[in-house]
């Protein structure tokens, strides 16, 4: 697609559309993309222009993000989703959106990791998540959601008094994006860990 030269609300206009139309065929194609033998999978992604979807990964995320998926699965779900990242198109979605995307894969990747006490795996993920939001859009909500994983890190290290000092993080960044439930429970987490 070419929009560089279109006037600014009709390129907005046609990624908005093109956007509506990768989701309405997320659940279609990553149940596609699920269906192969899962050493085939990330291949896939790269190779078949289908797979190249914003729709797709929000779709992996959640998945990856579900508590009930596994955590071997969950992991795997993240680095799917680095992989369909890889390929998205850079006209619809800009570096800086695709590395927010990242970050909350590897974010992921770290829950998995700690749901499978695998702390140094957890706090390497993590890592990685905080190098990929440092070149992203400054998204806070992504943000808050790594800092409270970082506080689990750090709770399940015994360093209470850094996670509490994590989730008042959070709280506060949930609180600037309007997010009031999600701070009251970053809240009362560390409220909780306080008490210990």
């Amino acid at each position: 697609m070419a929009h560089e030269n279109l006037p600014l609300l009709e390129h907005l206009a046609r990624v908005q559309a093109e956007l509506a139309r990768e989701r309405a065929e997320a659940v279609r194609l990553s149940e596609e993309l699920l269906a192969l033998p899962a050493e085939q999978q990330a291949e896939a992604a790269r190779d078949d222009l289908r797979f190249r979807s914003w729709g797709i990964c929000e779709h992996l995320l959640l998945r990856s993000a579900n508590p009930q998926t596994a955590p071997a699965e969950a992991e795997r779900l993240a680095f799917l989703t680095l992989a369909v990242a890889a390929g998205l198109d850079e006209v619809l979605h800009t570096a800086a959106v695709v590395r927010d995307l990242e970050a909350a894969a590897w974010g992921c990747a770290s829950r998995a990791r700690l749901r499978a006490d695998d702390l140094d795996g957890a706090e390497q993920a993590l890592i990685e998540a905080a190098a990929h939001l440092a070149h992203g859009t400054g998204d806070l909500l992504v943000e808050a959601r790594l800092l409270e994983l970082e506080a689990m890190v750090r709770q399940q290290q015994g360093r209470l008094r850094n996670a509490a000092a994590l989730l008042r993080q959070a709280e506060a960044r949930y609180r600037e994006i309007g997010e009031s439930g999600l701070a009251d429970l970053a809240r009362s987490t560390r409220e909780g860990l306080l008490a210990l």
